[in-house]
């Protein structure tokens, strides 16, 4: 098991490492930061002092390599790498620094420090919801297997798949907003169960495509399951057929569902910075959108850095779940 993720944590360092090089290299084909940031109007002197004490005036590989922290700092806006004797230190990701924000003018690590529980909140609640309604969805089906629910059921899936968040969003907040009155149009609220009430609809929508993609999963699997000689035995004992369900299918059922939610964390996130935009969430998503526009290239890489490392553990962490639940698999 531990060479395994060991492998596995070399391999995500690699995978992270490679996109984190590809957008920092395709922002400076996006545009001129320090213009975009300073606006059309700023003088040539101004630019010109902007990228000096940004380093921007520096080569671009020169800059990926201080930002990787494998070189002295070329952040002249930064003294506290400035050494005693007139060298610089090192800064960096390596340092753990993220750099300093463009269009915050604070640090990156507080800026995502402040957005990053507003994410957490609404992935978490997506994640509930995608395994609340999706597995008894699913559960619902395969037991009701070719008759009207189970045909409803299967449909409505289709139709949750095909929609993409940007068509669901507008929708779901004409209808439950603006004509219900039942949630708020947008935004974070202002004490815990506010920000929990109006993280509902947006996570909701978030959920959507996942919790279908779990609903005909599970009817599949546990369909398969049910048709296996231990539990068709169980039933021919005379257990009810809930206990079959509950103590002997389900758990076989819920191996490629322990894969997926892994795998849906991509998909999860992309569904986030369109969601987060559509409902005015400030969390990561929105964030993302707003540096992308102003090319403000800390926050975009700490972004990326950070989306990388959750793609990567939840793979992993799907890979272990599924041995935990399946003694047959060994990941060695």
């Amino acid at each position: 098991m531990m060479r395994f993720i060991a492998q596995r944590a070399v391999w995500g360092v690699l995978v992270v490492m490679s996109v984190v090089t590809l957008v920092f290299f395709l922002i400076f084909v996006a545009g001129d930061p320090a213009v975009t940031i300073l606006g059309p109007q700023a003088r040539a002197e101004q630019i010109a002092d902007f990228k000096a004490k940004k380093g921007l005036d520096r080569p671009v590989p020169e800059q990926f390599m201080s930002y990787l922290g494998l070189m002295p700092c070329i952040r002249k806006d930064s003294p506290k790498y400035l050494r005693a004797d007139g060298t610089r230190g090192f800064c960096g990701i390596l340092q753990g620094d993220l750099g300093e924000s463009y269009s915050h003018h604070e640090s990156v690590a507080n800026v995502i420090g402040h957005r990053l529980p507003r994410t957490l909140l609404l992935a978490s609640l997506a994640v509930l919801f995608e395994l609340l309604i999706g597995l008894t969805a699913g559960i619902i089906a395969a037991l009701r297997r070719n008759r009207w629910s189970d045909t409803a059921i299967m449909f409505a899936t289709f139709i949750g798949i095909s929609l993409p968040t940007y068509v669901t969003g507008p929708i779901a907040l004409l209808l439950f907003a603006f004509l219900l009155g039942w949630f708020p149009f947008g935004g974070y609220g202002v004490d815990a169960l506010d920000h929990i009430y109006h993280a509902l609809l947006p996570a909701l929508i978030l959920a959507i495509a996942g919790a279908a993609t779990y609903a005909r999963v599970m009817r599949g699997e546990l369909i398969e399951t049910l048709r296996l000689d231990h539990v068709r035995t169980a039933q021919a004992k005379g257990m009810p057929m809930t206990q079959v369900v509950l103590k002997h299918a389900i758990r076989n059922a819920l191996l490629p569902i322990a894969t997926l939610i892994g795998l849906s964390l991509p998909f999860l996130v992309g569904g986030a910075i369109i969601t987060e935009k559509i409902f005015a969430w400030p969390g990561l998503g929105l964030l993302t959108i707003e540096s992308i526009e102003s090319l403000d290239a800390p926050v975009i890489m700490a972004v990326v850095l950070m989306f990388g490392i959750a793609v990567q553990v939840g793979n992993l962490l799907a890979d272990i779940a599924v041995a935990a639940l399946d003694p047959r698999i060994r990941l060695d």
